[in-house]
Formats: structure tokens, sequence, C-alpha cells
């Protein structure tokens, strides 16, 4: 019976090109490539050159005013990690809904509605406000931990989604402080990745925070 050759994946040939992992699997590697793969040598060319220019880069001395602001973009852009962090729901702790309204709130140009919810060891502070005659929402929050408030929380994703689909995103500051705004809608709710803990905080927001 024929002998079924092995193939190599993306994250084997990376190991291979920075010299890494056993020798055993290196040689075999090798002789893989020496069969004539033009699969794998294209890969492993590839990666060789991606090496290079991030060993280039390594060399280069960036201005710390250029640092952070492009990390906090590639914090804010990026994507849930597959697999999925372990969910965590948050409860509702205040509602000022539920609460006495002071004289002339309601006659007001603005409606706001203020709620706190708790989620594992945090806390999620959030302020809805609508101006009468905008169609759109405007909801200001903050996240703390209750347990060690001493925990820098910026530069965190905080996702509005509707059902599975993303309406829009922010990026907490150093304080724990993040803004947007949306078009009210049904089944809204926050995701809070916190990747360090392989947790995700998440909040549902009911039709009245959508009002």
């Amino acid at each position: 019976m024929p002998k079924v050759e092995r193939h190599f994946d993306i994250s084997e040939w990376s190991d291979y090109v920075r010299e890494q992992g056993s020798s055993e699997q290196r040689s075999e590697m090798l002789s893989h490539l020496e069969s004539g793969c033009l699969k794998c040598q294209k890969t492993s060319d590839l990666l060789k050159k991606f090496m290079r220019v991030c060993t280039r880069e390594t060399t280069l001395d960036f201005p710390e005013g250029l640092e952070r602001p492009i990390r906090a973009y590639f914090a804010l852009h990026k994507r849930e990690r597959i697999p999925t962090l372990k969910q965590i729901l948050a409860s509702l702790i205040y509602d000022s809904l539920n609460a006495p309204q002071p004289v002339g709130v309601r006659s007001g140009h603005q409606i706001s509605r203020h709620v706190l919810f708790e989620a594992g060891d945090y806390s999620v502070d959030l302020r809805f406000e609508h101006e009468k005659g905008s169609a759109n929402m405007v909801l200001v929050g903050q996240i703390a931990n209750k347990k060690e408030p001493e925990e820098l929380l910026a530069d965190m994703p905080v996702i509005l989604v509707a059902g599975s689909r993303e309406v829009t995103r922010s990026l907490s500051n150093s304080f724990g402080e993040f803004q947007m705004e949306y078009t009210p809608q049904a089944d809204l709710h926050l995701r809070v990745p916190l990747e360090a803990k392989g947790q995700e905080l998440e909040v549902v927001l009911d039709s009245r925070g959508n009002d």
C-alpha cells in the first residue's frame, strides 16, 4: 500500500521558519519541501518574508504618542476569539425608571434613564440619553471591578449587538468609560470581552432602554 505523505498546517510552517519545534519534525518538513510540494514551498517562502519584515520593524523607533492610538485602533476593530469566552450574564441592580422622577423631568426635551448591572466581580453603569425628535439613542457607560477597583480597564472593546448582528462598538478609556450612539431596535445587548480572564460580560437591554 503506498505511503500517504503528511501535509503540514501554517502554524507548523511558522515554527519551521523560526527554527522551532523538534529536530525530527523539522527534518520531516525539509524532506517534504525537497519532494517538490509547490503549495508548501509557497507557504514557507511567504512566512520567511514575513519574518524578515518583522525583524526589521523591531529596530524602528516609534514616537510614544503614536503607540497607544495604534494599539487602541486594533483593539477596537479586532473580532472575538474562537472558541468563545465564558459568558457571564449581568443582573439588574438599579433602574431609574422604577424610582420617582423629579418634577419637570418628564416634560423636558431630553429623556434619560440610568441603570446599574452587576456581572461577577464587575459592575456596568449605563445612562441612556434620548433627545426628543431624534431617531438615535446615546449610551454612556462605565465598567468597574468591584473586587479589585484598581484594575485598569482601558482599551476594552464594548460591543452592542442586536441578536447576533453587531450594531456598533466603542472602546473604554483609562477609567473604564465608553460612549456610543445607535438606532433603537429589538433584542439589544452589550458584550464586553475580558480575554485576560477568559470571560465575556453580557448585558441584556430591555425595550425600555431602546425607546
